[in-house]
């Protein structure tokens, strides 16, 4: 039978014992706790890292959206400046064959008016020359009859009339000779003179 003393001394070590784990059962649940909030805080260390890093991942695509939006609006911006100096180049060739066809219709009218003024001096220049055509034919008219009244005197004229005009006593026939001769010439005068004038004034 164990005495009173060394039981108090076996109870008083197994208390000891039991504080003991029972303190280190406090630290280990201290620990686990520890642990655990460690834990949650990592997990949530993790879902901030991966909401940063998704956020990080929209904004690389935003990025890359934009510059290739960038990309095709630098693009855009050179085709409309080749469009623009094409334009401008086609608009300066246009206003200088505009130019040329002002300066161009600008001779054709200076030479349809010159025409027009040559063509109503050829009208009046034929109109004279019709005028005096016609005159012509009319002086044409006297001189032919003149002439063929001349060859019909000469036609006419008998051997009588020969002797009488070379007879040298009284000359009377000479003289009705001479004196028709001289109204011949009179007419072929009045004529050439009138034919001189048609020809002087159709000269310009």
């Amino acid at each position: 039978m164990v005495s009173a003393p060394v039981w108090a001394a076996n109870e008083s070590r197994e208390k000891q014992m039991l504080r003991r784990m029972q303190q280190q059962v406090q630290q280990i649940e201290q620990t686990r706790a520890q642990a655990e909030q460690d834990k949650l805080a990592a997990l949530a260390d993790k879902a901030a890292a991966e909401t940063e890093l998704k956020k990080l991942g929209a904004t690389e695509r935003k990025l890359s959206t934009e510059q290739a939006a960038r990309g095709r609006a630098e693009n855009g911006l050179k085709s409309a400046q080749s469009e623009l100096e094409a334009l401008k180049a086609r608009l300066a060739e246009t206003e200088q064959k505009l130019a040329d066809s002002v300066a161009l219709q600008r001779v054709t009218a200076d030479t349809l008016a010159q025409t027009e003024s040559a063509k109503k001096q050829s009208e009046l220049q034929l109109a004279d020359n019709r005028q005096d055509l016609k005159q012509c034919r009319t002086h044409n008219g006297s001189l032919y009859t003149l002439g063929r009244e001349m060859m019909q005197k000469y036609h006419d004229k008998s051997c009588q009339d020969a002797l009488a005009q070379a007879e040298p006593f009284t000359g009377l026939k000479k003289v009705e000779v001479e004196n028709l001769m001289e109204t011949w010439r009179d007419e072929l005068d009045r004529e050439r003179l009138a034919g001189d004038k048609l020809g002087a004034a159709g000269t310009p």
